[in-house]
């Protein structure tokens, strides 16, 4: 038995496989959604993306494992779409391919896998993975937007501003300010609040037009400016606009568990917890 590369063809087949398992706690992986819809597409964006790849293991003409790499060469980084398996011996044949189709090209990958999904933990802890902080995942699905609502977003000529503001607050995370910048578009918003020093505060979200679903993946203020409110306002803002004027059927969101008062205004919000995710870090240059 041997790892193969995912061909298109059997996309449908690896959702389906996917979805079943993802669905579950005890096998859930952050970074692909619980809908067979949802996932295919996610599938099929990486089949078509020519930096990333994805492996499967059969059993007769049924899907037993399958490992998807979500790469960014330029970086040297990738996460792991999986391991999801039938039997955990499938992992190591499923890394040992990654590991090669990629050698000399990445080095560093993350996993974010439920607290619950311990194959995750085990195959973290025995391929030297390290624990980096523990997210908790939440979901807002109802709400109540009356009236109008003024929606600020980031002029051109607070880029600048707000590159200096977002890699000041969030250093070393997935999207750098300039990565943010270009990705701005009609479903890509970065919501904005400034007083006469500038630009003091604002929320990046983006827009999932086929699932109805909208993500808040970073707010950030000032250190100056900090317990008056700004955050709430933000995010009061980004609710009403995906709610009102994009049409949102609900909007996702992931806190570090330990950030008890971004916790608190969520709740407030009407966010609920969903689950709770570990997030894994290996770098293969240590």
């Amino acid at each position: 038995m041997k790892a193969e590369i995912l061909e298109h063809s059997n996309l449908m087949q690896a959702a389906e496989f996917i979805a079943e398992m993802n669905a579950l706690p005890e096998c859930h992986i952050g970074y692909l959604g619980t809908s067979q819809n949802d996932i295919f597409q996610s599938l099929e964006e990486m089949n078509h993306d020519p930096e990333s790849a994805a492996f499967i293991v059969r059993e007769g003409n049924a899907l037993a494992g399958y490992l998807g790499i979500d790469s960014d060469l330029n970086k040297g980084t990738a996460e792991l779409w999986g391991p999801f398996v039938q039997k955990n011996e499938f992992m190591r044949l499923l890394w040992e391919k990654a590991l090669h189709y990629f050698e000399g090209n990445l080095h560093t990958y993350y996993l974010f896998a439920d607290t619950y999904n311990h194959t995750a933990a085990g195959f973290a802890s025995k391929n030297g993975f390290r624990l980096q902080s523990a997210q908790t995942y939440m979901e807002l699905k109802e709400h109540s937007c009356n009236g109008l609502r003024k929606v600020s977003l980031l002029p051109f000529h607070r880029h600048g501003e707000f590159i200096h503001l977002h890699d000041t607050v969030f250093p070393h995370t997935y999207y750098s300010g300039k990565e943010i910048i270009e990705k701005i578009n009609a479903d890509h918003k970065v919501y904005t609040s400034d007083d006469a020093d500038g630009l003091n505060g604002y929320l990046y979200a983006e827009y999932n037009r086929e699932e109805k679903e909208g993500s808040i993946e970073f707010i950030g203020v000032d250190p100056c400016k900090r317990k008056k409110g700004i955050g709430k306002s933000l995010l009061e803002m980004a609710v009403h606009d995906l709610f009102v004027n994009s049409g949102a059927k609900s909007i996702k969101l992931c806190v570090g568990t330990t950030n008890e008062k971004a916790l608190s205004i969520y709740k407030k919000a009407g966010f609920k917890v969903e689950r709770s995710l570990n997030f894994y870090k290996l770098d293969i240059r240590e």
